[in-house]
């Protein structure tokens, strides 16, 4: 391939199978499903798609389906005539239109709402759509390339997501595995990205020890590439080998929270310590000792649970708040509610 289009990086048997898959339907009309944990690099396989293709000189749109409020990725994608609705004081071409004969890629298409899945539908069988308040069919040329975090088989089970439409952007799959489990891309990884860091920023290669290279190598990555790539910049800017070392063999950065920034307390710590300070907030030493009602406690230790327990599945879904609202099975807006009630946001 040529080296002024996109790279993917490693020597595994994996990641020669994603750019063989590549080689072979680049160039074919299908529409292809990219599917991977967060930062494996699902994007670089989709542009590498359309690079390859005769597609390549035709606009690549990406559209982030987890970044738009359901209510905003019809508008998005479709466009709208104006006066469709209040406040569309102009006609706005969607990113359907804009693709024209290039790719359009659907980032972390699990996240669309079902109410507009059918609709996604209809338009990947006609091949066409009318922007929304309009009539004028326009067709819909692009490529369609997807890809997701999530298990889509067991959206599907779950009722969250068509059948058909998974079937309809699935004639391709492309699988990328975590780099957990192909260590021996680490290191030709970690080359590529000092090269092009440094020559980005116009900074010295650092050399890395072998020690280094090694916890490199052995480290999980419940990052991915994208976290690997972070820990290159920060070494080659920072130049702090000795202390990136130490993180990676404490388990990673922000791995071992102090106790009082524990994520996830036991219920049972969480319980008794909602009681004793009940317990103390009642307590006036002029007076006989008196004890909180169960009322009381039962309120604090829900409150202190369902605040840990919220932070827990936010970070691992790195804040992605309609992925968190669905694990948690309450609403994206009680959620929302939560969040500000809790003051809780991303650090």
């Amino acid at each position: 391939m040529p080296d002024d289009g996109p790279v993917i990086i490693g020597v595994s048997r994996s990641t020669e199978k994603i750019r063989e898959i590549i080689r072979k339907v680049a160039d074919v009309d299908l529409n292809v499903l990219i599917s991977g944990e967060s930062g494996v690099g699902k994007e670089l396989v989709a542009r590498s798609l359309h690079y390859y293709s005769s597609r390549k000189k035709r606009p690549f749109i990406k559209v982030n389906c987890a970044a738009l409020p359901g209510e905003l990725i019809e508008t998005e994608l479709f466009g709208y005539e104006k006066g469709a609705f209040t406040g569309a004081d102009k006609q706005r071409m969607g990113k359907f239109e804009a693709a024209a004969d290039g790719s359009i890629f659907l980032d972390e298409i699990g996240e669309i709402p079902q109410s507009l899945q059918a609709k996604l539908l209809q338009v990947l069988q006609d091949q066409k759509f009318p922007r929304i308040g309009g009539h004028r069919e326009i067709e819909a040329r692009a490529r369609v390339i997807a890809a997701t975090n999530r298990n889509l088989e067991a959206e599907i089970l779950s009722g969250n997501f068509r059948e058909d439409l998974y079937f309809r952007i699935n004639t391709i799959s492309i699988v990328v595995p975590p780099l957990r489990e192909r260590p021996e891309d680490v290191e030709p990884l970690v080359h590529y990205f000092l090269e092009h860091l440094s020559k980005k920023h116009r900074l010295p290669k650092p050399d890395l020890s072998p020690r280094l290279m090694k916890l490199l190598q052995t480290y999980h990555w419940p990052g991915n590439v994208r976290e690997l790539e972070n820990y290159l910049k920060r070494l080659l800017v920072m130049g702090e080998s000795k202390e990136i070392e130490a993180e990676l063999e404490s388990g990673g950065l922000n791995r071992n929270p102090a106790p009082e920034d524990d994520p996830s307390p036991s219920p049972e710590a969480v319980i008794e310590e909602a009681a004793q300070e009940a317990l103390a907030d009642n307590h006036n030493p002029r007076e006989e000792k008196q004890f909180p009602s169960l009322k009381e406690v039962r309120d604090r230790a829900v409150q202190r649970v369902e605040r840990a327990l919220i932070k827990q599945v936010l970070e691992e879904t790195n804040w992605n708040r309609r992925e968190a609202a669905k694990i948690l099975k309450i609403s994206y807006r009680a959620l929302l509610y939560k969040l500000k009630d809790m003051d809780l946001s991303p650090r």
